[in-house]
């Protein structure tokens, strides 16, 4: 178990946040392989053509070499063989390894990072570089990188004389030179996508280590996303007050308030144009007292009907309209309703409650 308590892997949430901070997986050997990858591939398509029009430039620089304008061309001369030479490489290498670290990341601009941050200028976060297990990788990468750079150079380089003298032609020796690069480049490149993988791997293992949270984050990371939970019942209890205020309002409007008689109340309200009878408000116990004295004191008929007091209690919820099963129970209470108030629709929009 982690000393911190960081046990817990991170939370979608966490993870956007280190990203838009900039904690994010990545590593600067991905864009090294990157890089030599594009220069197995610029040797292999214009490969050819580079060293010949290097060929042509070298003969040309030995056969001026005894004019007089030979040491003012030099200069010339030895920049433009660079350009032509280095040039491509050092291109596709850009390019490629530009392209290899925003593959990491993804391509996403953000001036926060740009801004300078005294807390950067922690000593705390220097020193964590030189925990032991960041600082045993970056040594073992160090002497992975320069053995793989030996092995890979040296048996090659040791061959070069041999190369150089075993064919007196200029072009012969440039091919035999280009030959002898294009070989430790496509060793380099095995050996730095090796070393990539690894490191790689081990960033990604570092950022989420880094990123772990503990079960008291985790909590209070819902808690703020979710809201407080004492809040969001004041929420709650808000809202239902402020639907039970409606609702009590709405009694006054009622045709008639059908009860069990005690215990449960529901208020009924009855408009021709919407073809059944709508439950304007109900409630148990207090709030039914509460729904019958305001239905008393607005002349509402209260009718006593256990069964259908029941039925709509449990079946509707208020401001649905009774179900057809119940028309004819609740057309008789209506009709009875409006007999005792004298008031309602005509008898032959009632029908259409209990058709």
């Amino acid at each position: 178990m982690a000393k911190d308590g960081k046990t817990e892997r991170a939370t979608p949430q966490r993870r956007k946040k280190a990203r838009d901070e900039g904690t994010v997986a990545r590593s600067q050997e991905v864009a090294v392989a990157a890089s030599f990858a594009g220069l197995i591939g610029i040797l292999a398509t214009v490969g050819s053509s580079i060293l010949y029009t290097s060929a042509g430039h070298f003969a040309e620089v030995f056969r001026t070499a005894g004019s007089a304008d030979a040491l003012t061309d030099a200069g010339p001369r030895a920049l433009q063989m660079m350009i032509v030479m280095a040039g491509p490489f050092l291109a596709i290498a850009v390019v490629v390894g530009v392209l290899a670290s925003v593959s990491q990341v993804g391509f996403k601009v953000n001036m926060k990072l740009a801004k300078p941050k005294l807390k950067n200028l922690s000593l705390k976060k220097g020193l964590e570089k030189f925990k032991p297990a960041v600082a045993s990788w970056e040594l073992l990468r160090s002497m992975l990188k320069l053995g793989a750079v030996g092995a890979v150079v040296w048996p090659t380089l040791a061959k070069w004389p041999e190369h150089l003298l075993s064919d007196r032609a200029l072009g012969g020796g440039l091919q035999r030179i280009s030959s002898a690069l294009g070989s430790i480049i496509l060793r380099a490149a095995l050996l730095a996508l090796l070393i990539a993988g690894a490191d790689y791997a081990f960033q990604r293992w570092r950022t989420n280590s880094q990123m772990k949270m503990s079960h008291h984050e985790i909590k209070r990371e819902h808690k703020d996303s979710e809201g407080d939970p004492l809040v969001r019942a004041q929420r709650r209890r808000r809202a239902s007050d402020l639907s039970r205020n409606r609702m009590m309002q709405d009694v006054a409007t009622a045709d008639v308030l059908v009860t069990n008689p005690t215990h449960l109340c529901v208020a009924l309200r009855y408009d021709p144009d919407e073809g059944a009878p709508r439950v304007v408000a109900k409630g148990a116990d207090l709030v039914a007292d509460k729904l019958k004295s305001i239905a008393r004191r607005h002349g509402v008929p209260i009718t006593p009907d256990i069964p259908l007091a029941r039925a709509l209690f449990q079946g509707c919820k208020v401001g649905q309209h009774v179900p057809a099963a119940l028309y004819e129970a609740v057309a008789v209470v209506l009709a009875t309703a409006y007999r005792r108030s004298g008031r309602g629709p005509a008898s032959r929009k009632l029908q259409k409650v209990g058709a």
